[in-house]
């Protein structure tokens, strides 16, 4: 037997101990060119900005060559995209401190020409490597409910991250937003297998992420290389039935913050969806951990006046939910839950306890938002899988219910404690 064939029986026998691909080991001669060694999959599958029509997967191999994506609603995929590999040459450090040159190509794609709502299954082969076969639902094109997880700095302890990610395995997710931090250091690419691809793996083929970049990913744009698809930038929005919402890169260079608060009022204001979310990694609402106020002295009447209902962010390592902040006295505009989650792996945060806090832990979490017609409610559950915090919340009209209105702070007391705390920093 040629040792390619060899690597090829023993990945689909071995890959996770699932079932392999048998409706496509009568193309395995035509998928697998030779290569020399064991090829593997190294990175993903991972799903990527899922819409009604269309999905973005990405992959990476251990060996050079074209890829290609099958996907399709039966069994056996009868449509096919192909991929081109980026080519990433990196060191790691071996016991003896000494480097280790390594190289890995990305592949990534889009499925085109989806139906919204349906169930499909896919696969990646090529450059030596057949997958199992995975599958994913696209958006609904009218849905009154829906399921989401949102959590973020995942970065450093990769055990715990996984102890999360195993926690979310439980829910039946529609999707899942990271608000950034997925590694230590962005730049060092090998960080990015231990510390997101491996905890991720079981839930990310098969349930999109949606990820606003961190401060930890770096410049060196491996963050770009692994996930922003072709064609797209860091800077998006999705919808999902009575969601929508907007991912903002406020870390990179290249864009003023007048620019992003701008681009954020634009998205929200031409939405007609009936709750409007925007997630940004630095937080402008956070006391206790780096006490970050991005876009001060503007965002807050900045995300009011654009009708945002939640600002969902990490970089503080910690769990921290704000009583709703109410629009400036004379002005319209929505009453904004900002909520800060950094508890995904990174070392956590002292709280600072204010009387602005509707509950706030240094805990590791994630919050699972359930919105089912006027009615969301929201839950985040710590590493032990137990509710640390639980609210709900209704809106009708385009106005929440008296019962939540009834805990808001006005916007002019938070901004002048957001002072105080810059003096203190400065």
């Amino acid at each position: 037997m040629r040792t390619n064939e060899y690597c090829r029986k023993t990945q689909a026998t071995t890959n996770s101990g699932k079932t392999p691909l048998l409706c496509l080991l009568s193309l395995s001669a035509i998928l697998l060119a030779p290569v020399a060694g064991c090829a593997r999959l190294t990175k993903g599958p991972v799903l990527l900005r899922v819409s009604q029509h269309r999905a973005a997967i990405m992959w990476e191999t251990n060996k050079d060559g074209p890829g290609k994506l099958y996907y399709g609603q039966g069994p056996r995929p009868n449509q096919w995209v192909h991929s081109t590999a980026e080519k990433v040459e990196y060191e790691t450090a071996t016991t003896g401190g000494q480097a280790d040159q390594k190289t890995a190509f990305i592949h990534k794609g889009w499925l085109q020409d989806l139906k919204p709502g349906h169930t499909y299954n896919y696969c990646v082969a090529g450059a030596g490597v057949l997958s199992e076969m995975y599958e994913f639902r696209t958006t609904p094109k009218d849905a009154s409910e829906v399921t989401f997880v949102v959590y973020g700095d995942s970065r450093t302890h990769p055990q715990t991250h996984r102890k999360l990610v195993e926690l979310m395995k439980e829910k039946k997710l529609d999707f899942i937003v990271h608000t950034g931090d997925l590694v230590t250091k962005g730049d060092r690419y090998e960080q990015w297998g231990p510390q997101f691809f491996v905890p991720i793996k079981g839930l990310a083929e098969n349930i999109p992420f949606y990820i606003a970049k961190g401060n930890h990913e770096g410049s060196g744009g491996n963050f770009e290389r692994l996930l922003i698809p072709p064609g797209q930038d860091n800077n998006f929005s999705f919808d999902y039935g009575p969601v929508h919402y907007l991912c903002v890169d406020n870390v990179s260079r290249g864009m003023s913050t007048e620019e992003r608060l701008g681009l954020i009022v634009a998205d929200a204001i031409n939405s007609k969806a009936r709750w409007k979310f925007v997630s940004f990694h630095v937080p402008s609402l956070n006391f206790g951990g780096h006490r970050s106020d991005w876009g001060y002295p503007d965002a807050l009447p900045t995300l009011a006046k654009a009708g945002v209902d939640f600002v969902m962010t990490g970089h503080s390592h910690q769990y921290e939910r704000f009583r709703p902040v109410a629009p400036p006295p004379g002005t319209d505009g929505s009453y904004v839950t900002y909520v800060t989650t950094g508890g995904g792996g990174a070392p956590l945060r002292d709280i600072e306890p204010t009387v602005y806090h509707a509950y706030a832990e240094k805990v590791n979490h994630f919050c699972v938002f359930h919105i089912k017609g006027n009615r969301l409610t929201m839950h985040a559950i710590d590493i032990e899988g137990r509710v640390i915090d639980h609210f709900e919340v209704t809106k009708t009209n385009g106005s929440l219910n008296e019962e939540y209105l009834r805990t808001t702070v006005p916007m002019e007391q938070v901004l002048a404690q957001q002072a105080l705390n810059r003096d203190r920093k400065d």
